[in-house]
């Protein structure tokens, strides 16, 4: 199961709290859904992993596509924070 929820937005950001395991399946929503924020929207989007336990490779792939100054990556178990060490780093710099 995989569930995405808006924790927070305001004029300029949204920050969407995802849950469970981000895999293929799931992988064009969630795309769908952050181009749509960044793009028609013009917010930055906040995803918080916290409640993240499992990402495939095509989801590092889909975030690794669509990783900009308009996305940032949060709250990831050390776990998810190995498999996007890029950009989780690139976050905290």
């Amino acid at each position: 199961m995989f569930k995405i929820t808006v924790a927070s937005e305001d004029e300029k950001t949204v920050t969407l709290k995802l849950d469970g395991r981000l895999t293929s399946e799931h992988v064009t929503d969630l795309k769908r859904l952050c181009l749509s924020y960044r793009d028609k929207k013009n917010k930055a989007v906040v995803l918080d992993l916290s409640g993240v336990t499992f990402i495939d490779t095509q989801g590092v792939t889909m975030l690794e596509n669509i990783k900009d100054g308009h996305l940032r990556i949060t709250n990831c178990s050390v776990f998810i924070e190995a498999l996007l060490n890029k950009l989780v780093s690139d976050d905290k710099n």
